[in-house]
């Protein structure tokens, strides 16, 4: 393991402090705790007034520490230091709808982590990542690449060129020196080809394995489509993943494969028919090569993201593990917080990451530890200390339960955003008459009604419309029923021609 570079200047300037949405709408309550509630914990932590170390919590507790080596490269120490800077500029994938690539600026740096930024738009929306994230990319990749660019706030698509849209701001783009080597494995084997079909799980309901299409290709990447479903459910994955299996697997493991919305029948969901009427072909199964099951166990220690604060990394217990997820306690905390996430998140790394990286690290709180700085905000929850907000990154603190990410009333809550992509879609609609209408079909149901298919409704089949590559909308119903027709008539041919 590294050693920290005790040297290392880490930077914490926000983009808060110039942008004038920062604090946008904010009221006088609360702009109170910015100046305390962005202190973060340090050897010696902001919520003990001793020095904490993971030698002695180890051997204070009798427990052992999640092997380096079951940790992946995204994962584990950092090869380089993080040389990003506040107000560099960069493309991105939004986590938020996997398929669309997005301009993006620094925010904040803070150790081996960047809070990204999208260009026009509110911090709300902000996000953090790892600086060796694969999801970032240089200025101009889209374009060299052959996709689309989601355009900033304000800016029309075909005016949009970026070199001079930096020199207008006054922008720097970050160097491309700054963005990780590419995996070892080298780029995907080149059976796997855009549009071909596979058998994928659900990351957000993992007891489902559902139809599937391969949306884009990025190096060592693939980003799995659920047919007929939104684009916001798709993600990125190495070929390698256990997430991704080829057709057939679910018949042959005694599984039940969901059929994509608007197939007559599910329940006699056929491939062969499927692949027929779509005009697709499956990924060749001999090419799959499923990486070993991971390694976690219960018990283990580690450091993870807070996904309901993630500016913050705590110490954490991994309580439980399954297939392909480990769920997340942290140390101190009530287990009403644990969660489930993927044993390949980039959010989980071995005991040390952030001493090493210089990232601060949220040490385990006792019930007399939490110690109050001076103007620092006071929330009733046990254990916060006012860093944070419900509503995202655009608040830098909070003082009660109403913006507390771990009050009883928002436990269940994802962070209160509106949709970013569709509030803009609407305004260029509005301004945009010579918009395709495919475009505006991509939301609506039969009876015109704007719907979002989630998650949650995977289970039920109602609607009617196989999206494909989101250019055409075709109505499987119909499809399959003149499939049977065609056949029926072929077969009355043949019979009349032998008589």
């Amino acid at each position: 393991m590294r050693q920290p570079n005790r040297k290392r200047k880490m930077s914490m300037e926000s983009k808060e402090h110039v942008d004038q949405d920062g604090w946008l709408g904010q009221t006088e309550e609360e702009k109170k705790p910015r100046g305390g509630a962005t202190v973060f914990s340090q050897e010696p932590s902001a919520t003990t007034g001793e020095t904490w170390s993971w030698e002695q919590y180890l051997r204070d507790w009798s427990a052992v520490a999640a092997p380096v080596e079951l940790f992946s490269k995204d994962q584990s120490f950092p090869e380089h230091e993080n040389g990003f800077q506040v107000g560099m500029r960069l493309e991105g994938i939004d986590p938020r709808c996997p398929s669309v690539f997005c301009a993006l600026s620094v925010a904040e740096v803070c150790g081996y982590r960047l809070r990204l930024h999208f260009d026009g738009y509110l911090s709300c929306y902000d996000f953090w990542t790892n600086a060796g994230s694969p999801d970032i990319h240089p200025v101009g990749w889209c374009e060299k690449t052959n996709r689309e660019l989601h355009i900033p706030k304000g800016y029309r698509k075909d005016k949009i060129v970026w070199m001079d849209y930096l020199k207008a701001c006054r922008l720097q783009n970050a160097p491309k020196k700054l963005f990780r080597n590419r995996s070892p494995n080298g780029p995907v084997p080149k059976e796997f080809q855009v549009g071909m079909k596979l058998e994928a799980v659900d990351r957000r309901n993992p007891c489902l394995v559902c139809v599937a299409t391969i949306a884009d290709i990025v190096e060592d990447r693939i980003r799995v489509h659920f047919d007929n479903w939104d684009e916001g459910l798709d993600y990125w994955c190495d070929v390698d993943s256990p997430h991704v299996q080829p057709v057939g697997w679910c018949q042959e493991n005694g599984r039940t494969l969901v059929a994509p919305q608007g197939y007559p029948e599910p329940e006699k969901f056929s491939w062969t028919e499927y692949l027929e009427a779509t005009q697709a072909t499956a990924v060749p199964a001999r090419v799959f090569n499923t990486r070993a099951p991971h390694g976690f166990l219960p018990n283990m220690k580690l450091e993870a993201v807070d996904k309901r604060n993630p500016r913050l990394i705590r110490v954490a217990t991994i309580i439980d593990v399954d297939d392909h997820r480990v769920k997340i306690h942290f140390d101190g905390w009530d287990h009403k917080y644990d969660y489930w996430m993927d044993a390949d998140s980039p959010d989980i790394h071995p005991i040390g990451w952030c001493d090493v990286t210089g990232h601060p690290l949220e040490v385990p709180y006792g019930a007399n530890d939490v110690k109050i700085l001076p103007g620092q905000a006071v929330c009733p929850t046990p254990g916060c200390r006012g860093i944070g907000h419900i509503r995202g990154p655009r608040y830098a603190g909070h003082h009660s339960a109403f913006g507390c990410p771990y009050s009883d009333m928002n436990l269940k809550r994802e962070a209160a955003l509106q949709d970013r992509l569709r509030e803009q879609t609407q305004t260029h609609l509005e301004s945009d008459s010579s918009h395709s209408k495919s475009e505006n079909l991509r939301d609506l149901n039969f009876n015109g009604q704007r719907e979002e298919m989630n998650s949650q409704s995977r289970l039920v089949q109602q609607a009617k419309c196989l999206k494909i590559k989101g250019k055409e909308d075709i109505d499987l119903d119909n499809l399959f029923r003149g499939k049977k027709k065609q056949k029926q008539k072929q077969n009355t041919n043949t019979s009349k021609s032998k008589n």
